[in-house]
């Protein structure tokens, strides 16, 4: 019985740091949804809804941003982590390209895993892999916008 408890917590503890930053990468890969990652080169803008202020970003062209505006206009409840990351679990998986971008800079977009959406608000160092989305244009006033809005964000593309 012990032991039975002891897996729970551990698998419990695992699927609770799925989205952490920090010195130690891992990254589950689940068949179908990872890809090799094709780029076009071409770039989307959307548009962040955080609370009363509205951020532009730019998204790479590829399969994981297709699938992403697919579900556009998309609402996400977005929990603050690590002092340095906002981040949100999507409703199915999303295709993945995971690569250790070895630094993560104010506005990044990512996809962690399959369907973890980070949008980071501080740049930093990373051990961690992530499939990259795109960026925020201009970050002033997100990390108060987050805060403010209790982490509600809406993605949309850019009018």
């Amino acid at each position: 019985m012990k032991k039975i408890i002891l897996a729970l917590t551990a698998f419990f503890l695992f699927t609770m740091t799925t989205c952490a930053s920090g010195s130690t990468d891992t990254v589950v890969s689940t068949g179908s949804t990872t890809t090799g990652e094709t780029t076009t080169g071409e770039t989307m803008n959307i548009t962040l809804t955080v609370g009363t202020k509205t951020f532009a970003a730019t998204l790479s062209d590829n399969a994981t941003t297709r699938a992403l505006i697919g579900k556009f206009p998309l609402s996400v409840d977005m929990s603050e982590l690590n002092g340095n990351e906002y981040y949100a679990y999507l409703d199915g998986s999303l295709p993945a390209a995971s690569k250790n971008p070895r630094a993560i800079q104010a506005g990044d977009i990512k996809l962690y895993g399959t369907n973890c959406l980070v949008i980071f608000y501080k740049s930093f160092s990373t051990s961690y892999s992530y499939t990259d989305l795109g960026s925020i244009s201009d970050t002033a006033g997100l990390l108060d916008a987050l805060k403010a809005s209790g982490g509600k964000v809406t993605f949309s593309l850019a009018q």
